[in-house]
């Protein structure tokens, strides 16, 4: 293939549209080109709650839109980073809110057909009508009725959090009661209209229609009418009637708890009605503040644990390492409570890597019919694309932004191919993206992490001279919450999880690779550098180079520093 090929150029265009997709196109008509390995699209067509980790451009955004276009369901699919600063009311409010107009809107054209349907019934039918049409009138009626009460439940739901959401913290409402000395009461708000407390209409309006709209009703009044003004209480001792007034205090986190058995009702209601049930995909969670996640995800759990017939599952998409989901005694677990998908690979199959990155090029825009075997022939030798899927640590978004690079770099050079020297001089303009990101992407403190990533540069790459480590398990264990941190921000690249090594065969160990952006410098590598060939094998399949590197990790001083606060 030519490197100055207009069909090259019209696919660097198209890496150009697509490096930064956003859940929020996932109506959009284009079909959304997801090479799909470990069949993900389909995991996440079944109805559970999912667990997304990935590093960032792993494709967790592609795969959201992959599996949100492809779904029958309702769907909704949210982008959490322009939330990172709420609170969790805020935040829990913002989802459900879009997520129940989501299926208002689907409501509306389900029963727009019922409605004509209806009334094509009573406008279009006369003379003698058998039995069976008689039969199927009155279903149509009542399915007509069902999705009135529906919708009329649903939109009173609707208004309900919208005034929760513009109401103060705390909520103090005056509550007039009027009735004989017994226990049934009735409740006025300061408008006059007699409705009765939600306990008490739970045990006395039948149909579970007119409970929940009797629940919706009594919050509505209670936050409409919210007054701090002082009330007093009158009895007249001499009559059997009792007139009082008093204030009721909610928090609006109070009101809010009490919409998941509504909301659970209008999921397991519109399952029952359309056969449709709700999907709920949450991207780029981990913008959400760590303290601020158990909250909303509890929430979102209740919810689902009242839901039945598979009426409502969300999903999470997040950093790994980045997802708090417990706090104050909650018990949640990956295991038990989420389906997790891990997105990320490791480095131990180079040529699965290599293909799977390739794949992930050509189908970009796969109009163009460019193979796999055109893209490789852009590189000097196969070496370079080897040391370019590398320098990317296999993170995707990487590889097609630094092949943009790569192309647009070779083509200034006057160069028919892509070289090595290209390869390291593009490896910096990602180094950026890294350091840019630390407070964003890191849930400890930043300090450590570019204390850190100091003694990677002076340790590893300067005094040990070269590219790859073995961590001993035991310390990558103790380490880990350092070690997840400094692989998210793609510092370091996990090459195999577990590994022995040719002088402490007896110990497992971690292997990694270092960025090379550490020792990548000015169009070549730093001088003299022991740059190890880990993906390489000896005639016996051993992988004798990673097997010999050299054995380094963190001192626990630094960890201990920071976990005191110092």
């Amino acid at each position: 293939m030519d490197i100055n090929s207009k069909e090259l150029s019209q696919l660097i265009l198209d890496i150009e549209k697509v490096r930064r997709r956003k859940v929020v196109d996932y109506k959009a008509n284009d079909s959304v080109k997801y090479i799909d390995v470990a069949d993900n699209v389909n995991k996440l067509s079944v109805p559970n709650n999912h667990l997304i980790f990935g590093r960032r451009g792993s494709g967790k955004t592609t795969l959201i839109l992959a599996a949100a276009r492809g779904n029958d369901n309702v769907v909704t699919a949210i982008d959490v980073q322009p939330m990172k600063k709420d609170d969790a009311i805020s935040i829990i409010l913002k989802i459900t809110l879009q997520t129940l107009s989501e299926l208002q809107e689907h409501f509306k054209r389900y029963f727009l057909d019922k409605e004509r349907e209806y009334q094509r019934q009573y406008e279009g039918i006369s003379g003698f009508i058998c039995w069976i049409t008689r039969k199927r009138n009155r279903e149509i009626k009542s399915e007509y009725e069902e999705g009135k009460k529906f919708s009329k439940i649903l939109r009173k739901e609707i208004d309900l959090l919208e005034e929760i959401k513009l109401a103060p913290e705390e909520i103090t409402y005056v509550v007039s009661q009027e009735g004989k000395k017994s226990n049934e009461t009735l409740v006025k708000n300061e408008y006059g209209s007699q409705i009765r407390d939600s306990a008490e209409m739970s045990m006395k309006l039948q149909g579970r229609y007119r409970i929940i709209e009797g629940k919706i009703d009594t919050s509505l009044s209670a936050i409409q009418s919210y007054s701090c003004t002082n009330v007093s209480e009158i009895k007249d001792e001499s009559s059997s009637e009792v007139k009082s007034t008093f204030t009721r205090t909610y928090k609006k986190q109070e009101f809010l708890q009490e919409q998941r058995e509504n909301i659970a009702f209008l999921f397991n209601n519109l399952k029952t009605i359309t056969q449709r049930g709700i999907f709920i995909y949450l991207d780029d969670f981990y913008q959400i503040p760590m303290e601020v996640q158990p909250e909303v995800i509890q929430y979102f759990h209740d919810i689902y644990k009242n839901c039945s017939n598979d009426s409502f599952c969300f999903k999470i998409a997040t950093l790994p390492y980045r997802l708090r989901m417990n706090r104050n005694g909650n018990d949640m677990s990956y295991k038990d409570d989420f389906s997790p998908i891990k997105l990320d690979y490791d480095l131990s199959e180079l040529d699965k890597t290599k293909g799977y990155l390739l794949s992930i090029l050509v189908s970009t825009n796969s109009k163009l019919n460019i193979i796999k075997q055109d893209i490789e022939s852009l590189f000097n030798s196969p070496e370079v694309l080897t040391y370019a899927i590398i320098a990317t640590g296999g993170v995707p978004r990487d590889f097609l932004l630094m092949f943009m690079d790569l192309v647009g770099t070779s083509r200034r050079d006057n160069k028919t191919t892509i070289l090595k020297e290209h390869v390291y001089s593009v490896v910096k303009s990602l180094r950026d993206d890294k350091d840019n990101n630390i407070e964003f992407d890191s849930d400890v403190s930043p300090d450590l992490i570019r204390e850190a990533v100091g003694l990677l540069n002076e340790e590893v790459v300067g005094k040990f001279n070269t590219n790859v480590i073995l961590y001993p398990k035991i310390l990558a264990e103790k380490h880990e919450v350092l070690l997840k941190n400094l692989t998210n921000l793609r510092y370091l690249h996990v090459i195999k999880d577990s590994t022995t090594s040719e002088s402490r065969k007896k110990e497992e160990f971690v292997a990694y690779l270092i960025d090379m952006s550490f020792y990548a410098v000015n169009k070549r590598l730093k001088q003299g550098f022991d740059f190890r060939r880990f993906w390489e094998v000896d005639s016996k399949s051993r992988l004798t180079q990673l097997r010999q590197s050299k054995i380094w990790n963190f001192p626990d001083e630094l960890l201990n520093k920071y976990s005191q606060g110092e």
